[in-house]
This record gives structure tokens, sequence and C-alpha cells, in this order.
């Protein structure tokens, strides 16, 4: 083979390198966006759900993960709930007008009032309980809720956010016309001698304001039966109980004598009677004295007999009236299937513009949503629905609301969860649970919640109808709920559990199946759930030294720290996990979950889920993270009413418990929601919100939790 010539070499080369591609620059390295961490997480249970929510919902940045076992609250839900129902199923004026006319008496008669009362059946949705003022759904499951126990809560809700049916300029609480002072201590003789106020008026049952409101005394009543067949003693058969009803010294002597042939009377209790006490203990009987004072209601006296007989109103005017037909601002009768209306109704209406409000299949509908939409037809009548009787709102052209109301909505997880950007969407992960049968209907409340969270993760959501159905979670030999295990490393962080049967025995009834709290084996799951969760939210952060196959404790104690926000010492319960005391730790770092107990509870009442959540930290097969747990302090504050002095313990530095210590009464009945609380004056707020702000601080800089930082993965 002849070689090139030099000269024809040269030709060739530079041919090929004429031919050759550009060298490309190498692309730049692409920047990962970073997701700032606190290493926090946040849980609550019953009272504890509403307010964690309705915390981090408005303060997201708070923590990276938020928890709600049984709750939380959804504003648009909850004041269908209580309007319809809970305050609801009132015979119209007209009607109680006739029973007035023909015999005031009659106003306090069941047999005549359940003719024209409404439907306590009428539910639009599955689950659902019927609920109307005289017939309150009650349960024993997680606590007594009974009809004193609503009336406690319902004025601890109202403390914390205001009330919910009226307005009144000089509190957030008492209803207009009422001093609050008369909620804080009522008189002795306030059932016999109720307070008046002339003059209020209300669309749908005192327009012109001839019947005064008054203030009433309800709650709970001894349940008797007879022995044979538990036949419920009938106060009402003797026509005298229904004029004047029978005090409660006679009521014993009044059973004995109706079952004399029956049996012999018994008084039924909650524990040995479960199912007679579930079924009778919410309703209310107007043949009997009845001793708690209710003044954060009104009550219309219609026949001036100065008590609120059975079927007499109460008073709602929480808002101007509105016709729910969504942002279109046309029933369905009208819509014309593009988004607009016609003219004419048709005769078989249908949600042609697809704006039906549907919990699962059309979340983002507003017809029927239960809330004002901007562009829904209002009456401009004010508070009270009446024309020219220049209240608040008349007139003033905008929809009108109580703040009460306002602040329900203001502090609602499912509309601040759709107000988040984008950013904050992606980095706050959210676990919800709840019973199908919960007495406050809150699983279908976490339900609603979560059709946001699952908009906003285009859908890549864990939505479970039991625990066992969580992947990974069903042992395969027994078939029970066994979490303690490393599936959740593939499990979504957003997931919602709904517990509970379709339909209940009645022993699973008596035993809470489905519950506000649930079966035992419920309640157990629930804690898991969450503790597994909080395990592995975060599986890039640094560990301590290894503590498996270690026999070392959880440190528990109770501490004390001076809160500057109120004003006074407040408790937390901690948890220090397995670990954290050992030399090698020195140096370690943890990340810290606050869980926020329920109603009537106490941070002493978590103690056996701190030893749950730390006991399998030390386990060598699961390797889960150790977390330090705090348990904040969710019950009121105690004030002294002689000195003005403030306790936010549940005992002082001797261990007396305040509560017996004379001049010293707490705030509320029995919980702060744990947000900041409006109290019975304007000047009355305690920041309880701020303080688990303030909470968080003071752990950060008494214990070794990790510091905030933008990582490029949790």
């Amino acid at each position: 083979m002849r070689r090139l010539l030099p000269l024809a070499a040269a030709a060739l080369s530079l041919f090929a390198l004429s031919c050759s591609p550009r060298p490309v620059e190498p692309e730049p390295t692409p920047v990962v966006p970073k997701i700032r961490t606190t290493y926090r997480a946040l849980g609550g249970v019953s009272m504890g759900a509403i307010g964690g929510m309705a915390l981090i919902s408005t303060n997201p940045e708070k923590v990276d993960g938020v928890a709600s076992l049984g709750g939380p609250l959804d504003a648009a839900f909850f004041q269908r709930f209580m309007d319809r129902f809970v305050t609801g199923g009132f015979c119209s004026k007209e009607e109680l007008e006739a029973i007035m006319q023909a015999d005031p008496t009659r106003l306090n008669d069941p047999a005549v009032i359940e003719a024209c009362a409404r439907p306590r059946v009428a539910t639009p949705g599955p689950w659902e309980h019927p609920n109307d003022f005289n017939h309150w759904h009650i349960t024993n499951n997680g606590g007594t809720f009974d009809r004193d126990s609503y009336i406690e809560m319902m004025t601890d809700l109202m403390l914390a956010y205001g009330n919910f049916f009226t307005e009144n300029p000089d509190s957030p609480v008492a209803p207009p016309g009422i001093d609050p002072e008369l909620l804080r201590h009522p008189p002795a003789d306030l059932c016999a001698h109720p307070k008046h106020v002339a003059g209020l008026k209300n669309a749908e049952f005192n327009p012109d304001g001839h019947y005064d409101a008054i203030t009433f005394c309800d709650g709970n009543q001894e349940l008797y039966f007879c022995s044979t067949g538990q036949e419920k003693v009938d106060f009402c058969s003797n026509p005298a109980n229904i004029i004047t009803p029978l005090p409660v010294a006679g009521q014993g002597a009044f059973a004995d004598a109706y079952c004399a042939n029956k049996g012999g009377a018994v008084r039924a209790n909650k524990t040995d009677h479960t199912l007679f006490w579930l079924s009778h203990a919410g309703q209310t009987d107007p043949c009997r004295e009845r001793l708690m004072p209710a003044s954060i209601l009104l009550a219309f006296d219609y026949n001036g007999n100065g008590r609120r007989d059975y079927g007499e109103p109460v008073l709602n005017n929480s808002h101007e009236r509105w016709d729910d037909v969504g942002a279109d601002g046309c029933a369905n009768a009208f819509e014309d299937g593009a988004g607009g209306c016609t003219t004419t109704a048709s005769p078989t209406p249908t949600d042609a513009n697809h704006d039906d409000y549907e919990a699962l299949t059309n979340p983002q509908g507003t017809e029927l949503d239960w809330r004002y939409e901007q562009g829904e037809p209002f009456r401009d009548l004010g508070l009270d629905g009446v024309a020219g009787s220049a209240d608040k709102g008349e007139g003033n052209g905008v929809y009108d609301e109580i703040e009460g109301r306002k602040r329900l909505f203001a502090l609602d997880g499912r509309s601040n969860f759709k107000k988040l950007d984008k950013v904050a969407m992606a980095r706050l992960n959210v676990l919800l649970d709840g019973g199908i049968h919960d007495i406050f209907n809150l699983g279908l409340m976490a339900r609603n919640l979560f059709t946001a969270v699952k908009a906003a993760r285009d859908g890549l959501v864990g939505e479970y109808r039991s625990f066992t159905d969580i992947p990974g979670m069903k042992d395969r030999s027994s078939g029970n709920f066994n979490p303690w295990n490393r599936s959740w490393k593939s499990l979504p962080k957003d997931l919602i559990t709904l517990y509970g049967k379709e339909s209940r025995t009645d022993e699973e009834l008596a035993v809470g199946e489905g519950d506000h709290v649930g079966t035992t084996e419920q309640a157990a799951s629930r804690f898991q759930v969450l503790f597994n969760w909080v395990a592995y939210m975060w599986p890039n952060a640094p560990r301590p030294q290894a503590v498996f196959g270690q026999s070392t404790q959880a440190d528990y104690r109770t501490e004390t720290f001076v809160s500057q926000k109120l004003g006074a010492k407040w408790e937390y319960a901690i948890s220090l996990p397995p670990g954290y005391g050992d030399p090698a730790n020195a140096d370690a770092r943890y990340p810290v979950a606050y869980l926020l107990h329920g109603y009537g509870m106490d941070p002493s009442g978590f103690v056996g889920a701190a030893i749950i959540a730390n006991n399998f930290v030390t386990d060598p097969n699961l390797q889960l993270r150790p977390v330090i747990y705090v348990f904040p302090n969710g019950r009121c504050c105690f004030v002294n009413k002689r000195t003005g002095a403030r306790d936010c313990r549940n005992s002082d530095d001797t261990g007396t418990d305040i509560d017996q210590l004379p001049d010293w009464e707490r705030e509320c009945h029995s919980g702060t929601f744990w947000v900041n609380r409006k109290g019975y004056t304007p000047t009355d707020a305690t920041p309880y919100g701020d303080a688990m702000f303030e909470l968080m601080e003071h752990i950060d800089g008494t214990y070794r939790t990790l510091s905030a930082a933008e990582v490029e993965a949790r």
C-alpha cells in the first residue's frame, strides 16, 4: 500500500477536523432545590388535633409535619353541624304559635312538639349522626360526652374562638344583653330566675322582637327504667309535670311509683347499662327540672313562663342569610351547563354546571358547601335577618357574619392548606385519622381536609379504610395490625386512615368501635401509626450512636418553665429517648415531636404513649430514629380571684393541686383548644397559641434538638 504524501496527509487531516463535531460544553450541574427543614413535628388527639391543625395551618413554617388524630375541625362542616343539628330541629314560628294559641303549656309537651319538629334523620351523607337540640348524640368513648360535656365544651370552644351564634360588643362569648360575669360565675338561682333580654329580633323565630330572649338551664338528668323490659320512666305521663317540671328531689319517688308493677325502678348509669345510657342520656326530658346553666345561648320564651320549654327555639344570629348555590350564583334548577344561568327553572334539576360540593368527587365545588362564596345571593339585612332593625351589617353591601364564625374560618385547616404556596405545601406533611362513627363527625372532617392535601399532591397520598389496609402493616399469620417494620420507608408521607365498621353490633357500639377514640386496639393503632410516621420523617438526618439492643430506658419527666406569653409558670412533660444521656451521644442532636392532648386530659395521660414510642427505638431489627417527645399542658391557666396571680400548672411548688387551693379558679372548664383565647371580655384574652411556639423555642434552648436547616432531602 502506497504511503500518503505529506501534503495529502495534511489535507486529509484538515478535512477530518472540519467534519468532526465541535467540542460540547459540559452541562452545568443542576441546582437541587433545598427544603427548609425544622426537624419538628406536631401532633394532637381530639382537642389537640383541632388546636394543632389550627396552629400549623396558619404557621406552616414552624414544623415539617402535622398530625391530627380524631380531628381537625372543618369550619364549614362544623358550622353546618352546629346550625342545623346541635341547635336546630325546631318547629316553625307559625307552628309554635298555633300550639301556644291552643294551649301555651303544650310548648313543653314532647308528644305535641315531636309532631312538627324537623326529622332528626335528615342527614345528607353517610356516617353522620342525627341530632337536634333536644336529642344530642352522645358517647362514653374516650370520655363522658353527655349534655353537661356538650355545654362545657361549647363554652370552652367559644372562649377560644368567640361565640358561634350571637355577637356582643361587650364580650366575645356572652350573648347580647348578658353580663359576661354571669357566664363566669352564674348565680345560684339563675335556673329559677333567668335573665331576660327584650327586643332581640330573629328572622326565623322573632322577626318583630315580640318575645323576650332568656337564659336557660339544660344539662344531664338522672335516667330511670323499669326492671321489667327496661322501659324508660315517662315523667311526662303526669300532665302536671308538663306544666311544672318535677324537681330533682321528687324524681326518685316518681320513678318508684311508675315502676311499682314493672319490677321496680332502676337508676341507669353508663357503666352497668351502657346501651340504655347511650340511647337516652343525650335527650332533654322537659318534664323534669334542669340545673346546668347554658348561658352561652339564649332561647325565645314564647309563653312567658320564664324557662325554655321543649319546643322553644334557641337564638342563632350568626350570619346574614344566603343561598348556598355556588360562586356561579345559580341554583341547580337554573344552571345552563356552561357555567351560567337560565331564567327558567328546570322541572328536573341537575348539577349542570358541575359545582355541587362533594368531599370525595368534587371537593372544589362551591354549591351546597355550607359556606358563603363571593357571587352567592345574600339578604343584606344584617345578622338578625330582619329589615329595618339597623343591626350589624344591614345595608352595607357585603355579606356579614359574627366574629366567632370568622375566626373559625381564619383557623380552618382545609381553607388554609389551599392557600399555601407550592413550596410550603411541598414541605409540610400531613397525617390524619378519624372514626367513621365519631361523636362529633371528626372523621368526616378529617376526610374533608385531606381532599385539599390530595389535590396538592396530585393524588400521591395514602388513603386507607382501616389500619391493616396500610401496605405492609398486616401480620401474615394473625391478620392483626403490626406496624413495627420498615415498610414505612416506601409509604407516602401524607396519609389518612378512617377506621370503623360500616355497621356495628350492640357489643361493638358499647366498646366504641369506630367512635371518638375507638376500641382499645384502634386507639393503640392510632398512636403506633403516629410514632412510626414521625420516626421515618427525616431518613437523611444525622443519627446518634446506636442504642439498639441496649436496655436503656427513655427519660420521662415533668418540667416547668416561666412563660412570658402566659405570665406564669407553665408545665410540660418530656420524653428523652433511650441513649440521650449516654456519654457517646453527648454531642448528638435529635428531632422533636410535640403531642397535644385531648379535652379533659393533661400531659400525664401520655406516659404510656411515650413508653411505647421509645421502647421500639432499642429494637435492633427496626432501628427506629430516636425522637424527643414533648407533651404540653393544654388545661387552662389558674387565676387567683383575690390577687390576680396566674399559674399554668396543675400543682404548685409543694405538689398541691392548685384547684384545691382557695381563691384559685381556671380560666375555662377544661381545655384551651391550643389557640389564643378570646375570653369573657375584650381584655380577657390569653395567648395560648403563641405560648406553644414560645415553648418550642424553650425546648430548643434547653435540650439537644436538631437545628433548622436547608437540605436537599429530608
